[in-house]
């Protein structure tokens, strides 16, 4: 596989092809399977048949480092050959360093002996998990330990150990051509800076509306609740310039000593709801790989999904982007129950990502999806690789348009989850050449230079 090149806000190969990339998040995150999916070969064969060239691949630092100091070779081993088993399928890998609320102890991360929450009983009796970042005293000392470069038993800092390891990891994958970032932690969490900030930003409001709640409307005009998001914004978007900054630029930095692999980042834990990030772009460039998700997230109330409220989440991303100069996968989506309006919504989704031409990742695999009728629209039409510059594409059932800037004789690779019977394409062959499951791919090749849509159309 050809490596991979950011380019301003593109993706390219390093023969110069622009590549979408489209895909789905693959995690382990207990203990009990050793922290790896499980038959992933198997799985890589579905991953193949819906069309996915991306795989945001999970690590944990439990994983990695099980003991100070003490990286784990033989689990570094497996992954490369999973890795090397995924390239052979034409499949890249994102590197993912994930946590949910920061340690294993308390959901999936960082490994016992980094977790300095002294002693402090961990309550699991939260409605939603993530209610624990902001009501639970030995998440909230963990992560500020952890920022703070706290020692731990052998007397070296916490952050220290952890840029030791990504060094590593750096090491152990700079041949892999086809992993093309490493995402130096998931969701970061601030620890105490977050309850400060909501803890602040409460006071503000009820001195004003004592009867003030963020969680119910009746006692919360949406002039307030702007207020009390812009104030919390604020005091996140600092730690975001900061704390944040420093930690990337120091992981990208221990990465890069053994690797020419960029980083990817997503801001911390709340810009995965419409609060801004504050992070910039990194010497040499980066990756933004933003996570979006609505207010009903892991809750049973999925009916109540508000696609005005998530479109402007993500042109609010856009936004950053913008800002931000850098090349964009929308790294975590979507967390879909299995339900008759699932495709819906994952369509709808996919009409964000195919406007802005970003890349994207569904979360996440679990086999049961593999069969489930509720998660076939997964499978997309898209340009893999276009021999040109991508303007505009657009995917719906048994129809897809692509308007791009047509190098001649350049070969552009397009996945789609239909057989076409026809096309429009004006100066330009096309050959199917796979072939699987009412799925194809398809080489255009362009007999000149020049702007043109393209057009493909099944039964």
């Amino acid at each position: 596989m050809e490596k991979i090149v950011l380019k301003g806000t593109r993706f390219l190969t390093e023969s110069g092809k622009e590549v979408i990339f489209n895909g789905i998040n693959v995690l382990s995150r207990g203990r009990e399977n050793g922290h790896l999916p499980v038959d992933f070969e198997s799985s890589v064969l579905w991953f193949r048949k819906m069309g996915f060239n991306l795989l945001r691949y999970g690590i944990t630092w439990d994983a990695v480092e099980p003991e100070p100091g003490v990286i784990d070779e033989d689990y570094l081993a497996k992954v490369k050959k999973n890795v090397r088993i995924a390239e052979d399928a034409g499949i890249y890998i994102l590197f993912d360093m994930h946590q949910d609320l920061f340690a294993q102890k308390f959901g999936n991360g960082a490994p016992d002996w980094a977790c300095l929450d002294d002693g402090l009983p961990f309550d699991k009796g939260h409605a939603l998990w993530y209610e624990a970042y902001l009501s639970s005293e030995p998440v909230i000392r963990a992560a500020d330990a952890f920022w703070a470069n706290k020692p731990a038993e052998d007397g070296v800092g916490l952050l220290d150990h952890y840029e030791k390891m990504w060094e590593r990891i750096g090491e152990v994958f700079a041949d892999c051509d086809n992993v093309i970032a490493f995402e130096p932690m998931n969701e970061p969490f601030m620890g105490s800076t977050a309850r400060m900030a909501f803890g602040e930003a409460l006071v503000r409001i009820q001195a004003k509306n004592p009867n003030f709640s963020l969680y119910d409307s009746t006692n919360a005009d949406p002039e307030e609740t702007a207020e009390f998001m812009g104030i919390v914004a604020e005091k996140l978007m600092d730690f975001d310039r900061t704390t944040l900054m420093d930690f990337y630029r120091r992981m990208q930095k221990a990465m890069q000593k053994h690797c020419d692999k960029p980083i990817a980042t997503g801001g911390n834990i709340y810009n995965s709801t419409d609060l801004p990030t504050g992070i910039e772009a990194l010497p040499g460039g980066h990756i933004y790989a933003p996570h979006g998700y609505d207010a009903v997230v892991d809750s049973d109330n999925y009916s109540a999904y508000n696609k005005d409220s998530v479109a402007r989440l993500y042109a609010h991303k856009r936004e950053a982007q913008e800002r931000l100069g850098l090349p964009t996968i929308a790294a975590e989506w979507g967390a879909f129950p299995s339900k008759p309006f699932t495709n819906d919504l994952i369509r709808f989704m996919y009409g964000i990502v195919e406007q802005n031409l970003w890349g994207s990742c569904y979360c996440e695999y679990h086999r049961d999806k593999e069969n489930d009728p509720n998660f076939t629209a997964l499978c997309r039409s898209y340009p893999q690789e276009t021999a040109g510059r991508l303007h505009s594409l657009h995917s719906q059932e048994n129809c897809f348009e692509m308007r791009y800037e047509a190098k001649a004789g350049g070969v552009t690779r397009i996945f789609l989850n239909f057989i076409p019977e026809k096309a429009e394409a004006e100066n330009a062959s096309w050959r199917v050449t796979e072939q699987s499951d009412g799925c194809c791919t398809v080489e255009l090749t362009a007999e000149t230079e020049g702007l043109r849509t393209i057009r493909f159309l099944g039964a």
